[in-house]
């Protein structure tokens, strides 16, 4: 259960940091950033994709990626766990 939550914790503060990346490299690439228009940032940061309809700050698009990349690593955690009923011990 403790490598559940942290692998989860870890999802998120990937999700927090691909932002982070974004938003730095647009800042320092562009004057006026348009995510909208970069196929590679639709992918990483799913959340750029509501910025496109409404304005919103660069923190809740942050908090809003993080979410998202939990709920990837939360839908991943089954794969994991029959990857490791699979693996015989012998390995590990």
């Amino acid at each position: 259960m403790q490598r559940t939550i942290e692998r989860i914790g870890l999802w998120i503060l990937i999700g927090a940091t691909v932002t982070c990346f974004w938003v730095l490299f647009a800042m320092l690439a562009h004057p006026r950033p348009n995510f909208g228009h970069w196929t590679v940032v639709a992918i990483t940061m799913p959340a750029s994709l509501f910025w496109q309809h409404t304005p919103v700050t660069y923190y809740s698009v942050m908090l809003l990626n993080a979410a998202i990349y939990g709920l990837i690593g939360l839908a991943m955690e089954p794969l994991f766990r029959l990857r490791r009923s699979r693996t015989p011990n012998s390995i590990l």
